[in-house]
């Protein structure tokens, strides 16, 4: 017996079955990304090398920049600083390596975990590098600097790598869900800023612009109407041109 609505008598009715689709989580196509770090590196390199040799601005820049520390009271603290770490090996080697090798290493694994994790904000934390990595090299033109060290180097102000130290603390920070990480992340980022000054290769004042541009920077990105999470791909490097 059958009821009038078609279904078996005596056997309960399926409840509906409904099918959800989520939009696949956005992927980061890291090979582009790649060739977009590997073109910006190079264009730094070739600005930076179009600096001469022989013009003495950097060597009298460095001295006003000296000058306006040990006004703020900074130079004798820096100094002693500077003069402790030298007087342990084991302290100045460490410092270097963080220095030379430490910023590319923490900057490299800290996108890749965006990337992976966290779409939106490794967009916003790769323009924030480009952005003040391209501000600072107009600087670099107009007020090239040497350092304290005395190198050849006439790229001291801004610090970039203070600055990509205050990204990867930023990101770290926004992206992170534990505390304890987020306090790892600050610390390291520290740890990075404090090679910056503690080396010799660059004055606190060098430190406390790359910050700052680096700082402007994110906010600037941060307040655009950019999405927490993108959908999709936008743009031959995946970047979202809102």
């Amino acid at each position: 017996m059958h009821r009038l609505d078609g279904s078996a008598a005596g056997i309960d009715e399926a409840e509906p079955m409904t099918i959800t689709c989520e939009a696949p989580a956005a992927r980061v196509p890291l090979a582009r990304q790649a060739l977009v770090g590997l073109g910006a590196v190079t264009g730094y390199l070739l600005v930076r090398g179009a600096v001469e040799a022989a013009d003495t601005r950097a060597l009298d820049h460095a001295r006003d920049v000296a000058g306006l520390e040990r006004s703020a009271g900074l130079g004798g603290a820096v100094a002693a600083l500077r003069d402790g770490v030298s007087a342990r090996p084991a302290v100045a080697s460490a410092f270097e390596w963080l220095y030379t090798y430490g910023h590319w290493v923490a900057a490299g694994a800290v996108l890749v975990w965006l990337a992976r994790r966290h779409a939106g904000l490794y967009y916003v934390a790769r323009d924030a590098l480009l952005v003040s990595a391209a501000a600072a090299l107009i600087v670099l033109l107009v007020y090239p600097v040497t350092p304290p060290d005395a190198g050849s180097d006439f790229a001291a102000l801004p610090s970039l790598r203070a600055g990509s130290d205050l990204i990867i603390a930023l990101a770290i920070g926004a992206a992170a869900r534990g505390v304890w990480a987020r306090l790892a992340g600050t610390g390291l980022a520290a740890l990075l800023a404090a090679s910056v000054v503690l080396t010799g290769h660059h004055y606190v004042v060098d430190a406390l612009a790359g910050a700052g541009l680096a700082g402007a920077a994110w906010l600037y990105l941060t307040v655009r109407r950019r999405p927490a999470a993108l959908r999709g791909y936008a743009g031959w490097d995946g970047l979202d041109l809102h």
